[in-house]
């Protein structure tokens, strides 16, 4: 009975601390469960499937047609006339730019010129020369055939001569050589007719008419591509001349495409 008054009373008289202590240990519980809850992670499942992985990268690149025509000055000149403007829609053969094509002209009428030139010479040496020539040669073949004729008759009676002693010798060998003189005349002048120029003559003359007639082919190429139209339908997407300007050689007149169907470029490292 002692024993159980004496733990009684040390509960009375520490009841404070025990209530305390106890409250503490609830607390540190709680907060501990709380922090628990606050730092879990959420989990989900789903079935698998399969698609497709899209990877996506940044690059430079361009957008060209497919069906593209730039046209390009063909020689040192100036632009006459633009007939059109940009992103305007075009048919096909439609005239785009005129450039300035006098010079062009002077130079196709020149060459031309120069072919004729070549031509009347090519058939003066095949047919023997000019129609002036062939009818001087002709005139002094029917001369040369008649003189050896009457060389011919001389030297015959001279030699008739000789026989009787009315000529000599000397006499009779001067008028063989005449008519060998007068033969050979007959015979240069027809060969002058038939066959007046030799091989590398002629292969000279066949040179400078293939020279005039490229000539003349590019002057022609020149003069036409003095007009730019367009080959196709389509749609004047790059303009960069204007009336007035001057151009050379090659620079871009004019860019016309079908928009409709365009490619891309990108540059992949």
């Amino acid at each position: 009975m002692v024993q159980r008054k004496t733990d009684t009373s040390f509960f009375r008289r520490n009841r404070w601390w025990i209530v305390s202590i106890a409250i503490l240990a609830a607390v540190v519980i709680l907060a501990a469960f709380i922090s628990s809850r606050r730092g879990a992670v959420p989990v989900r499942a789903a079935a698998v499937t399969r698609g497709t992985i899209v990877s996506t990268i940044d690059t430079n690149g361009k957008i060209e047609p497919l069906n593209n025509f730039e046209a390009h000055a063909p020689a040192a000149t100036t632009v006459r006339r633009i007939l059109v403007t940009e992103g305007e829609t075009v048919k096909d053969g439609q005239l785009l730019v005129v450039l300035d094509d006098a010079d062009a002209r002077a130079q196709a009428a020149k060459a031309l010129a120069q072919f004729r030139a070549a031509q009347a010479e090519l058939h003066a040496v095949e047919t023997g020369g000019t129609r002036e020539d062939v009818l001087t040669t002709q005139a002094q073949l029917v001369k040369a055939r008649s003189d050896r004729d009457t060389a011919q008759r001389n030297f015959e009676a001279l030699q008739r001569l000789e026989q009787t002693g009315a000529a000599s010798p000397a006499e009779v060998q001067a008028a063989a050589n005449q008519v060998k003189t007068a033969d050979a005349q007959v015979n240069l002048l027809q060969q002058k007719l038939s066959n007046r120029y030799s091989a590398p003559e002629v292969q000279r003359v066949q040179a400078q008419l293939n020279e005039a007639q490229a000539s003349y082919a590019a002057a022609e190429d020149l003069l036409r591509h003095s007009e730019v139209r367009a080959p196709r339908a389509g749609m004047v997407y790059s303009l960069p001349v204007h009336e007035g300007n001057f151009v050379n050689a090659g620079d871009l007149l004019v860019q016309v495409a079908d928009l409709s169907r365009v490619r891309v470029l990108g540059y992949v490292d």
